[in-house]
C-alpha cells in the first residue's frame, strides 16, 4: 500500500503542474525567466539557470514590497516543478517569513501549505500534517474555499499514507462537498480518486470501484490538455489494482490493457507507464499467460533508467515471485535480495516485509530467521503506525488548542480595546456635556450680567429723566413768572412812565416816582428769579450717578443696619465717565456690601470715591471680623470683584486680617476707559 500511495503522490504532482507549460510573452526580464523554466525544449540545467537568474532579481527587492512575496512563491513553485525540493523548502520558508513581516494572512496560509507539501513529498508526514493544519485554519478564517479544499484534501492524503483510511475518507467527503459547491471539476476528480483509494484500504472494494469509476467518468469533464491521458491512465491503473488485490486478475488485465493503449503516457509520465506495465505483466503471470516475463523486464528497464526506487523494488519482487513460480530459486533469491537491500536502504518497510516473506518461500531452511525478522519488523511497523496516528491526533489537538488560545487572547485584546474605546468615547461625551453645560452657564451669567448692566443703565436713564423733568418744570415755572409777573409789570410801568414824554410838570413827575419805586420791586423780583436759576444750576451739576450711589448707601443702612459713611468727590464729572466704568463700579460696591452683610458682621462701612490725576479711586473699608486672604482669595465674591476690575483695566487690592476688618482698594485709569 505504501508504494501505491507513493505512486498516488507522483500523480498529485502531475495535477499540480498542469497548465504551467503555456508560454506567455512578456517585456519583463523576470517574467521571461519564469516562463523559460517551463520551456520543455530546455534541459533541466538550463531551466535551473533561468530560475537562478529570476531568484537573484527577486532577492534584490525590498522585504516590505508585496510583489516580493508573490515572486518568492513563484521561485518556490518552479523549484518544485524541477523536483528541487530542498531549494523549494528554502524559498517556501522565505515566503512565509515575508508574509508574516507584512501581516499578509493569505501569504501565511500559502507558505504553510507549501511547506506542508515539501514534508509530504519527502514522506515526513507528521510535519506535513502540522503545516497543512495551520494552512487549513488560515484559509478557513479567510473564507478561501478553494484553497481550503485543496489543503483539506492534502490532509486526507497524509491520513491515507498513514493508513488512517476512515479519517482519510471522512476528510475527503468534506472536501468533495466544497468542490461540488465550487463546481471545480479537478477537485471533484481528485476527491473521487482518493475516496476510491481510502475505501480500498478499508477493503470495501465494491464502494472503492464505484468511486474509481466516478473518477473515470469525471475525466470527461476536465479541461483537455496534454495531461488528460494521464488522468484516465491513473484511474484505470487504480481500478486494475483494486481487482488485482481481490485476485480478479482477468478484470485487472482488462483495465491495464486499456491504460497501455495510450502511448503518450510513457512519454509524459514514465513512472505511471512502468507501473501499469508491471501490473499488466503481473496479471498475465497470475493467469499463466506466456508474455509476462517480457513485460516484467521492460518495466524494470524503464524504472532502472529513470531511477524510480519504489518501482525498482516492486519490479524485482514481482520478478522474484515469477522465477519462484518457475522453480528458479537462484534467480528468485538474487532478485529478492536486490529488492530487500533497496527497500531497506530506502526505508520502504512494507516492501522489506514482502521480500522477507519471499525469503521464507525461496529459502525454507533459513525460514525461521526470516520469519523472526518479519515478525519483529511487522510489530515495529504496527507500533510506528499507531504512534504516528496518535502523533497526528496530538498535533491536531495541540494545533487546535494553540489556535483556540490565540483566538482567546485575541478576543481578550479586542474586549480590552473595545472597552477602552467605549470608556474613551463616554469620557469624551461626558467632557463635551460638561463643557457645553459650563459654556451655557457662562453664557447665562453673561446674559444676567448684561441684563444687570442694562438695569443699572436704565436706572441711570430714569434718574436722568427725573432730573430733566424737574429741570424742565423749573424752566417753565420761571418762564411763567417772567412772563406773567415781571414782563407785565415792566410793560405797565413802561406805559405809565410814557406820559413823561408829554408832561414834565411836578404833579406828573410826583406820580411817576411811584412807578420808579415799582421798578425797584421788579428788580428785586428779577434778582429772586436769578437766585432760583442759580440754585437750579447747582442742582443740574449734581450727577445722577451720585444719586444712585446715595440710594445704594441708604438701602444698606435701612435694610442691614450698617452705618454707611460715604465720601464722594464732588469734582467728579460723572457724565464724562464711560457707562462701563460706572456700571462696574456700582457692581463692585454692591458686591462689597453683599460680602460685608454675609460675612463681615460689620457695624460701619466706609466708602470713598476720589479722582486724582485722571485716576478714579474707590476705597471700601469695614470694621468687621476680617479673614485670612490666603484661604479666601478664590471666593466667588472676590473673584467677581477682580473680574469686574479687570474688565475696566483697573487694579484691585485687598487687605484683611482676622479681627481687623477688611479694606478694598480699586484704581481705575480713566484714560484707558475714555468714552
Amino acid at each position: 500500500m505504501k508504494y501505491f500511495v507513493g505512486f498516488l503522490a507522483s500523480v498529485i504532482f502531475i495535477i499540480s503542474c498542469t497548465g504551467n507549460d503555456k508560454r506567455v510573452r512578456s517585456d519583463s526580464k523576470l517574467d521571461y525567466y519564469f516562463q523559460e523554466v517551463y520551456n520543455n525544449d530546455l534541459s533541466k540545467n538550463q531551466k535551473l539557470s533561468y530560475l537562478d537568474s529570476a531568484k537573484n532579481i527577486v532577492d534584490l527587492m525590498s522585504d516590505k514590497d508585496s510583489l516580493k512575496v508573490k515572486n518568492v512563491f513563484k521561485v518556490a513553485n518552479r523549484y518544485y516543478a524541477l523536483l528541487e525540493y530542498d531549494n523549494y523548502l528554502i524559498e517556501s520558508r522565505k515566503a512565509l517569513s515575508l508574509s508574516k513581516l507584512q501581516d499578509d494572512s493569505l501569504g501565511i496560509a500559502k507558505g504553510n501549505y507549501y511547506i506542508g507539501d515539501y514534508y509530504f513529498f519527502t514522506s515526513k508526514n507528521d510535519s506535513a500534517y502540522y503545516y497543512y493544519l495551520k494552512a487549513e485554519k488560515k484559509y478557513n478564517k479567510l473564507n478561501d474555499k478553494y484553497n481550503l479544499a485543496k489543503t483539506m484534501l492534502h490532509i486526507a492524503y497524509v491520513l491515507l499514507y498513514e493508513k488512517d483510511f476512515l479519517g482519510s475518507e471522512a476528510q475527503t467527503i468534506k472536501v468533495l462537498n466544497i468542490a461540488k459547491e465550487l463546481r471545480d471539476q479537478g477537485l471533484i476528480y481528485e476527491c473521487y480518486v482518493n475516496l476510491g483509494s481510502s475505501l480500498a484500504g478499508l477493503k470495501n472494494y465494491e464502494k472503492s470501484l464505484e468511486y474509481h469509476f466516478k473518477a473515470l467518468k469525471q475525466t470527461d469533464n476536465l479541461q483537455k490538455d496534454i495531461y488528460t491521458p494521464l488522468y484516465k491512465a491513473q484511474v484505470l491503473n487504480n481500478i486494475g489494482y483494486v481487482y488485482l488485490i481481490q485476485n480478479k486478475f482477468d478484470k485487472a488485465l482488462e483495465y491495464y490493457s486499456v491504460a497501455l493503449k495510450n502511448e503518450k503516457v510513457r512519454e509524459i509520465h514514465p513512472v505511471l507507464y512502468s507501473s501499469i506495465l508491471d501490473y499488466y505483466a503481473y496479471s498475465n503471470f497470475k493467469l499463466n499467460n506466456d508474455n509476462a516475463l517480457k513485460d516484467f523486464n521492460n518495466a524494470l528497464k524503464i524504472r532502472d533508467s529513470i531511477n524510480d526506487t519504489a518501482g525498482k523494488i516492486k519490479s524485482r519482487t514481482h520478478l522474484s515471485e515469477y522465477y519462484l513460480g518457475q522453480k528458479d530459486t537462484v534467480k528468485a533469491w538474487q532478485l529478492n535480495e536486490e529488492a530487500y537491500k533497496l527497500a531497506k536502504a530506502s526505508r520502504y518497510n512494507i516492501e522489506v516485509l514482502t521480500t522477507l516473506d519471499f525469503f521464507t518461500q525461496i529459502d525454507p531452511k533459513n525460514g525461521l530467521k526470516y520469519a523472526k525478522e518479519y515478525i519483529r519488523l511487522s510489530d515495529s511497523l504496527q507500533d510506528m503506525e499507531r504512534n504516528t496516528r496518535n502523533k497526528l491526533a496530538r498535533i491536531k489537538y495541540e494545533t487546535d488548542e494553540i489556535l483556540s488560545e490565540k483566538e482567546k487572547i485575541s478576543s481578550e485584546k479586542n474586549t480590552i480595546l473595545y472597552g477602552a474605546l467605549a470608556i474613551t468615547f463616554f469620557g469624551v461625551l461626558l467632557f463635551i456635556i460638561f463643557y457645553q453645560r459650563n459654556k451655557q452657564k457662562q453664557l447665562l451669567l453673561t446674559q444676567e450680567q448684561q441684563q444687570a448692566n442694562e438695569e443699572i443703565y436704565q436706572l441711570m436713564l430714569e434718574q436722568q429723566s427725573k432730573l430733566d423733568n424737574a429741570r424742565s418744570f423749573e424752566k417753565k415755572r420761571i418762564a411763567r413768572e417772567l412772563h406773567d409777573g415781571v414782563m407785565n409789570k415792566l410793560a405797565s410801568t413802561r406805559l405809565n412812565l410814557f406820559i413823561l414824554n408829554k408832561k414834565t410838570d411836578p404833579e406828573t413827575i410826583q406820580k411817576c416816582l411811584a412807578y420808579i419805586n415799582e421798578i425797584q420791586n421788579i428788580e428785586k423780583e428779577v434778582r429772586g428769579i436769578s437766585h432760583e436759576l442759580s440754585n437750579e444750576s447747582l442742582f443740574h451739576n449734581q450727577n445722577n450717578f451720585n444719586a444712585i450711589l446715595e440710594e445704594l448707601c441708604e438701602e444698606q443702612e435701612t435694610v442691614f443696619g450698617t452705618k454707611c459713611i460715604r465720601e464722594i468727590d464732588q469734582n467728579i464729572t460723572w457724565d464724562t465717565i464711560s457707562a462701563s466704568v460706572k456700571m462696574n463700579l456700582y457692581r463692585i460696591i454692591q458686591e462689597a456690601m453683599n460680602n460685608c452683610n454675609k460675612y463681615a458682621k460689620a457695624k460701619t462701612l466706609f466708602i470713598k470715591v476720589s479722582l486724582v490725576d485722571n485716576e478714579l479711586k474707590l476705597l471700601i473699608k469695614d470694621d468687621g471680623i476680617g479673614f485670612n486672604t490666603d484661604k479666601v482669595k478664590k471666593g466667588i465674591g472676590l473673584k467677581n470683584i477682580k473680574e469686574r476690575t479687570d474688565n475696566i483695566d483697573g487694579q484691585f487690592k485687598i487687605f484683611s486680617e482676622i479681627g481687623t476688618g477688611t479694606t478694598l482698594l480699586i484704581k481705575i485709569n480713566l484714560a484707558a476707559n475714555h468714552g
